[in-house]
């Protein structure tokens, strides 16, 4: 694939959130972003979101994007059809695999807590700290952990906090040993210095995108550009026809890359579809 014949390719342009479309601690899309989805389903290409946001923590962040087709959430356990308003493809965490895992913390003194959702709420283990910037705008979604009350048929996500690189170390060390030993169909997805998020196996952003992509007749590898920054991108990344990576995001993403946007400050994404005439 070469920039020439780009116009001609790309169908389907996927899109990371934090720190590709939407600067940290930033709580909404700016109006050049709303207009990159406007101008995306002029050029007749498909457009989609690929997170680990999931129905709780997107918020109101779609409010400002009507012309937007597709969420990926969840980094990759379900695609939600934004005209159609239906869940089109989804794999979800068990509640005995979420039991397993939350009484495990109890032996995991670096894990600070843990969240996960489901269509409504954001679980939480007592005492986690939720004044985040993260998590702060959705205080009115977050529930005490409740086996109860959750919705045990759409169990989105696992994030477990540390303090530090040192205790995510630790936490995925010991993770891994649960699910080994207990044979839990879940991996550890991906981590950052603050924490790490638990899936079922073989979900990425990427295989899902993959899914998608095969939904509408395209493929990942001729028709995908993807936007990303971070470690849980690599794959999207990697694996599309064109993938950008931001200009601060992650060296080893931009070793990978087929090419670079400039900061996410300036509406990089925007800009670099201007820039290859895709809009």
């Amino acid at each position: 694939m070469t920039k020439s014949n780009l116009k001609d390719k790309i169908k389907l342009a996927a899109f990371d959130i934090d720190g590709t479309l939407l600067p940290y601690a930033q709580h909404s899309f700016s109006d050049n972003v709303s207009k990159m989805f406007k101008e995306l389903n002029r050029s007749k290409i498909y457009s989609t979101l690929a997170t680990a946001r999931e129905f709780v923590t997107i918020g109101s962040l779609m409010n400002k994007t009507p012309h937007l087709d597709f969420f990926i959430g969840a980094n990759g356990m379900f695609v939600y059809d934004i005209k159609k308003q239906k869940i089109i493809y989804e794999k979800t965490i068990t509640l005995h695999e979420l039991k397993v895992i939350y009484n495990a913390l109890e032996d995991i003194p670096e894990a600070k807590g843990l969240t996960i959702t489901d269509l409504e709420w954001c679980y939480h283990t007592p005492g986690m700290n939720l004044d985040t910037w993260f998590l702060k705008p959705h205080k009115e979604k977050m529930r005490p952990m409740d086996f109860d009350a959750i919705d045990k048929d759409h169990l989105h996500i696992i994030t477990i906090q540390s303090l530090n690189q040192e205790g995510t170390d630790a936490i995925v060390e010991k993770i891994n040993k649960i699910i080994e030993q207990n044979n839990l169909n879940v991996e550890i997805n991906s981590t950052w210095y603050k924490g790490l998020f638990i899936t079922p196996k073989g979900v990425t952003k990427s295989d899902t995108i993959d899914w998608l992509a095969n939904h509408l007749d395209l493929s990942n590898g001729s028709n995908v550009i993807a936007f990303g920054d971070s470690s849980n991108d690599y794959e999207m990344i990697s694996n599309a026809a064109w993938g950008v990576v931001m200009q601060e995001g992650d060296e080893n993403l931009k070793n990978i890359a087929k090419d670079i946007a400039q900061s996410v400050e300036q509406d990089g994404a925007y800009l670099k579809l201007k820039e290859l005439n895709l809009i």
